[in-house]
């Protein structure tokens, strides 16, 4: 281990990285991508005739895309890379070293992106009326480079849960192209619009300014968008979920429900129905014209339309353990070649840390077991915080503890195993034996701690 171990407390890396990266999902699809592709299709049409309301409508929703997409849009996705790199540096490593070319253009598409985005929105009065067709161009011209960056980064994120042959033949076209690169790409896509579309919709219904004619245009044309970019997500789900291995897939309502709430099987299946009922009635409603309806329906289609985002990208994310990247590195960071090596020859983990916090724990024994806790577990539970281990291990004995520690991965399928000697392992148990009585006297203490 060559890299720091920084883990977030109280939060958790976990939660850190799923607020930030649900709050950039959200924005990079529903906002600069599904409600920009309806903007250009309302310049246009306001454009080839069919009435000014249509340019003015785009006009008006194209300055808060313009701010919360280079603004929240464009920290968040780098806020996604910077938090990864600081909590998950191995495994960020090892991206960069496999899709560096991919990245360093996704770079480059990015910031075309939002350089095209601007001169769209600053460009806009000045071309509207003498040059209509060059502001199309703009318009079309960034969606392009948009869609072009979700192609780019689908191959990397779809490596991570489906990297297929690459563990064996290593080659660039076997991760990049992996079996979930296309579906993933198109569901991304898909299920942006209908965001996008949802988030017009209600604005339509509450903010439009213009005749009831008018508003009843733009409502059918946006309820019609929503429903059939919902029914390509419906298909695109259905095939990207077909790809992942099915070990994968058992283990994705512990990821959304926690193990208390799994154990309802069919909490979470009515649920995702009741959110695609409320998003097909609100999509019909503007279909139809209903405002009041839309209106009614927009806020809570919104809170399920994010709930059901959050739940896509929190099984992606956790189907895969105990994997970070499946056949190559544990979620721990630990590779598995090093892993199989160190079992084999009882290699000791502390003296490959060379990043120990010394100033949480004093006892030497328990700055041991904090790092090799830190090491081995400290990506996914705290001490004190979301997961807190100390929590699931109160009132069990230190044997008790000792044996969990010995079979994670026989235990849960999304734990790693322990990584470091028996006499390591030992020392972690015996530190968090400790943590998890903290408030039962006598405390039991660690050796070299004072009292």
């Amino acid at each position: 281990m060559t890299f720091p171990l920084i883990h977030v407390p109280v939060l958790g890396d976990g939660m850190t990285i799923a607020l930030n990266a649900v709050l950039h999902v959200l924005i990079s699809h529903g906002v600069a991508i599904g409600m920009t592709i309806l903007i250009v299709i309302f310049q246009n049409l306001g454009a080839t005739g069919r009435g000014s309301f249509w340019e003015e409508t785009a006009r008006t929703l194209l300055k808060p895309v313009v701010i919360v997409t280079t603004s929240v849009g464009a920290v968040t996705g780098v806020g996604i890379w910077f938090i990864t790199g600081i909590l998950a540096p191995e495994g960020i490593g090892s991206l960069i070293h496999l899709f560096f070319w991919p990245w360093f253009i996704e770079w480059w598409a990015f910031t075309t992106e939002v350089v095209l985005l601007l001169i769209y929105y600053f460009l806009w009065d000045r071309l509207a009326q003498r040059r209509p067709r060059l502001l199309m161009a703009l318009g079309w011209g960034y969606v392009a480079v948009a869609l072009s960056s979700a192609v780019l980064i689908s191959g990397i994120l779809g490596f991570m849960l489906t990297p297929d042959g690459w563990p064996s033949g290593g080659t660039f076209t076997q991760a990049y192209f992996n079996p979930t690169f296309v579906p993933q790409f198109m569901l991304r896509i898909s299920a942006g619009i209908a965001l996008g579309a949802l988030l017009i919709l209600g604005w339509t219904g509450w903010r439009f300014k213009g005749t009831a004619n008018e508003r009843g245009r733009v409502l059918r044309l946006t309820g019609l968008v929503m429903l059939a970019a919902m029914a390509s997500t419906a298909v695109f789900a259905w095939i990207y979920f077909s790809r992942i291995p099915e070990t994968y897939l058992t283990h994705w309502k512990f990821a959304v429900a926690t193990s208390v709430w799994s154990q309802v099987p069919n909490l979470l299946p009515v649920l995702n129905g009741v959110a695609v009922a409320c998003l097909a009635l609100a999509a019909l409603a503007g279909l139809l014209r209903q405002r009041r309806t839309a209106m009614l329906l927009f806020v809570p289609a919104l809170i399920l339309a994010v709930g059901m985002v959050a739940e896509f990208e929190r099984v992606r994310e956790f189907v895969r353990g105990p994997y970070l990247l499946p056949g190559y590195m544990y979620a721990n960071q630990t590779r598995m070649v090093r892993q199989e090596a160190a079992l084999q020859q009882v290699r000791p983990l502390l003296a490959t840390l060379d990043w120990v916090n010394t100033t949480t724990d004093k006892a030497p024994a328990a700055q041991a077991g904090r790092a090799l806790f830190d090491a081995n577990c400290g990506v996914c539970h705290s001490i004190g915080g979301i997961n807190d281990i100390t929590v699931r291990l109160q009132g069990r004995t230190l044997e008790s503890v000792n044996a969990l520690t010995s079979i994670t991965e026989s235990m849960v399928p999304f734990m790693p195993p322990f990584n470091g000697t028996e006499e390591e392992r030992l020392t972690m148990s015996t530190y968090l034996y400790s943590m998890a009585n903290k408030n039962t006297l006598p405390r039991p203490q660690l050796q070299g701690e004072v009292k």
